[in-house]
């Protein structure tokens, strides 16, 4: 058996096409499963993609997710396909001129199981993008994530890494937020002698009307005519806050007394506060950035208006193509919603929308919730159907699952194959 060549035509391995946006339905076969068709010359071909007729030395692609293909041999050559091991990374690394340690190895693997081509020009990008960091999982996710979208920013990078190894919830923060606002203003009345009675009487009025603005937040959250997922101006007001209570800070009178202690502590505070609201934010609107088709969706963490307490509902919405043209089809996407419920744990709805037919798929953590879940569901299915009805929706079916796994939003932010050596095949040349 002769190893054919792993390149494409880009220098490096491309996985295909990943399975993202998980469904309840099988995701298709493996390149090595019987459904392949034998072309002339004795070469097998998926059915779905024409074979290259290139000469002798034409490479033979090396990776392909379940139900795509992989290019043609030269004539009279079988392809066979066979799992995807670590010793075919390290030679791959080598041959594009990248040691191939255990980290490289490892960075390697997740590149492709994130959707990634392994090639040179983009293991440099990213790994360039690494630099001067810890080189965690998560900033290697968020390089990958960020390289796909088309952003090579360091302050991006520590944005998206540490929203996405603490996972920050919206609601938490804001409720943190007002908790130090109210603090501030108590500190306030004791300010005086420290700051411009005027600026005192100012900024607490401010302080009151930004906290109104808070309590009706959910409000606010909408979908915007430009297929966009936007708060209105919340940002802006947050960084102009942040820039007056900074402002505010440096024009206080240093002092030893308490009063002045406890005024710069409540400062300091609701500066904190802010900074991480503004962060989170931050990171939605990168992971809502255009890009590779594999990543290209809105996210949004959004406060639950119907909850009773301020809980966060986290919304995904997968847009169509790739790039800056890919747009939402109304009529052919996924609209994902996570959510902590009061009686049911947390909780993901997924609904797989095709023309005017939409297939809802309910995700519960625990076999209890789902048990409760099924019954709930069904006692309440006729109401979804004419909600949806209204909508000019028909609801073409639903399931109930439980999965820990699956019972969250990542899934659906980092999309990557279950398995590399699972999913991805290297091609061989047999005479």
């Amino acid at each position: 058996m002769a190893s054919g060549e792993i390149n494409t035509s880009a220098g490096g391995i491309h996985p295909g096409k990943p399975i993202i946006w998980p469904t309840g339905k099988g995701s298709g076969q493996p390149v090595s499963s019987p459904q392949t068709a034998e072309s002339t010359g004795g070469v097998r071909q998926i059915p779905g993609r024409t074979a290259s007729t290139g000469g002798a030395g034409a490479a033979a692609e090396m990776a392909a997710a379940p139900g795509k293909a992989t290019t043609a041999a030269p004539a009279r050559q079988a392809a066979v396909a066979r799992p995807l091991t670590v010793e075919d990374l390290r030679s791959h690394l080598i041959q594009i001129q990248i040691p191939d340690t255990d980290f490289n190895v490892k960075l390697a693997s997740m590149m492709l199981k994130d959707g990634m081509e392994l090639s040179r020009a983009n293991f440099v990008k990213v790994l360039s993008m690494l630099e001067g960091t810890n080189k965690g999982t998560n900033v290697q996710e968020a390089a990958i994530m960020l390289s796909m979208k088309g952003i090579n920013s360091p302050k991006a990078l520590q944005v998206l890494s540490q929203f996405m190894a603490e996972n920050p919830q919206l609601a938490a923060q804001l409720v943190a937020m007002q908790e130090a606002m109210g603090n501030l203003g108590t500190a306030l009345g004791v300010a005086k002698g420290l700051l411009n009675p005027t600026l005192i009487s100012q900024l607490s009025s401010l302080l009151a009307s930004f906290d109104e603005t808070v309590k009706n937040l959910a409000e606010k959250y909408q979908f915007s005519g430009d297929n966009s997922v936007k708060l209105n101006n919340f940002m802006s007001e947050l960084r102009g806050l942040k820039a007056l209570l900074s402002g505010v800070q440096d024009q206080s009178t240093v002092s030893d007394s308490a009063e002045a202690q406890v005024f710069q502590a409540a400062l300091s505070q609701s500066g904190s506060k802010l900074s991480s609201v503004i962060d989170n934010l931050t990171a939605q609107a990168l992971l809502s950035q255009k890009g590779r088709e594999e990543v290209n969706f809105l996210y949004q963490q959004a406060p639950n208006a119907e909850a009773k307490s301020l809980k966060n509902v986290e919304i995904v919405v997968k847009r169509d193509g790739q790039g800056e043209k890919a747009a939402i089809d109304y009529e052919n996407t996924q609209v994902v919603l996570a959510m902590e419920t009061s009686n049911l744990g947390k909780m993901v709805c997924s609904m797989i929308v095709k023309g005017k037919k939409v297939y809802v798929i309910f995700v519960f953590n625990e076999k209890e919730y789902g048990d409760e879940g099924r019954r709930l569901i069904a006692n309440e299915f006729a109401n979804l159907q004419k909600k949806l009805g209204d909508k000019n929706f028909i609801v073409s079916g639903y399931q109930v699952k439980v999965d820990p796994a699956m019972c969250k939003v990542s899934p659906y932010l980092i999309p990557m194959l279950p398995s590399l050596e699972a999913q991805l095949r290297k091609i061989d040349l047999e005479a």
